[in-house]
């Protein structure tokens, strides 16, 4: 295995990480733990077990705690996340056959919010999304605006269209919210231009650069013809590799952030896909949403 990718899979900020996989963390001091297991602790790339007197860096981290490998949890690190639910899982293997199942997820979880004002305005008005875009996407059903906390939901299908789960975006305060909706499934995303048989999968990390990308696109006058937009909600490569597998004659392109995190996802899945694309925003902006606004 690449000697750099496991340097920097062991050098994770596993708080982050964790994060990211929507684990609840609570914090104590300088350090911080799982919620209902009080005797972890963690703090930038390395952990300690108190009850277990054992500790070490993230890759060991991904072993001890979620019984992944060693290769699976240097993937796990450095191409996205674990597709598995926490508070149910504990500290069981992931397994391979399950990592497309859901976890519970009911698509009566949703509560639609009737008004959907303060979506479209975050949408329109902050992160500078065309209303045109918004409103298609509010008449098809596939975002609204969450009743009580005003979050933008993103659904998210499987390939026969049903409902697997949601992308969820704060839309108040400096610092929103963002992650999957407890129970999303592990490799299903939020779709947009669904084609029967697409010649191109484009892969963004948030439903916001797919949209960024959708209106500087028509800036532009470039057609999305037999193309299948895709957000996998982080850097998840569990998405890529399912897709793949579904759509075997499109070729997958890599849309995602210019960022350490976003190479290195492009270095893993180009390990699996080594004539994947990647279209990249311009150099001097970070994502496709910070060059809309540019």
């Amino acid at each position: 295995m690449n000697r750099e990718l496991v340097s920097r899979a062991r050098q994770t900020d596993l708080v982050g990480w964790l994060k990211r996989n929507n684990v609840p963390l609570v914090r104590a001091g300088k350090w911080w733990f799982i919620e209902g297991f009080d005797s972890l602790r963690i703090q930038g790339n390395k952990w300690f077990r108190n009850s277990q007197g054992k500790g070490g860096k993230a890759i060991d981290f991904l072993i001890e705690f979620f019984g992944c490998s060693f290769k699976d949890a240097v993937e796990a690190l450095t191409c996205g996340t674990l597709a598995y639910d926490f508070l149910t899982a504990k500290n069981k293997p992931v397994k391979e056959k399950n990592i497309c199942a859901g976890y519970g997820f009911s698509a009566r979880s949703f509560l639609h919010d009737a008004d959907s004002r303060r979506v479209i305005a975050f949408l329109v008005k902050t992160r500078g999304i065309p209303y045109g875009i918004v409103k298609e996407e509010l008449r098809r059903g596939f975002l609204f605006q969450e009743r009580y906390t005003g979050n933008a939901a993103f659904v998210m299908t499987d390939e026969f269209g049903n409902i697997s789960g949601a992308e969820v975006v704060g839309t108040l305060g400096r610092v929103r919210f963002k992650g999957l909706k407890p129970g999303s499934s592990g490799c299903y995303s939020y779709p947009y231009g669904k084609v029967a048989d697409p010649r191109f999968i484009l892969f963004f990390e948030s439903a916001i650069d797919l949209f960024s990308f959708v209106a500087i696109s028509r800036a532009t006058n470039k057609t999305l013809d037999r193309c299948l937009l895709v957000s996998m909600a982080g850097l998840r490569a569990g998405i890529v590799k399912y897709l793949m597998r579904i759509y075997i004659f499109a070729a997958p392109v890599l849309c995602v952030d210019n960022d350490p995190s976003g190479y290195s996802f492009i270095s893993c899945i180009r390990s699996d896909f080594p004539d994947a694309i990647v279209k990249l925003p311009d150099m001097r902006f970070k994502d496709w949403n910070e060059q809309l606004l540019g």
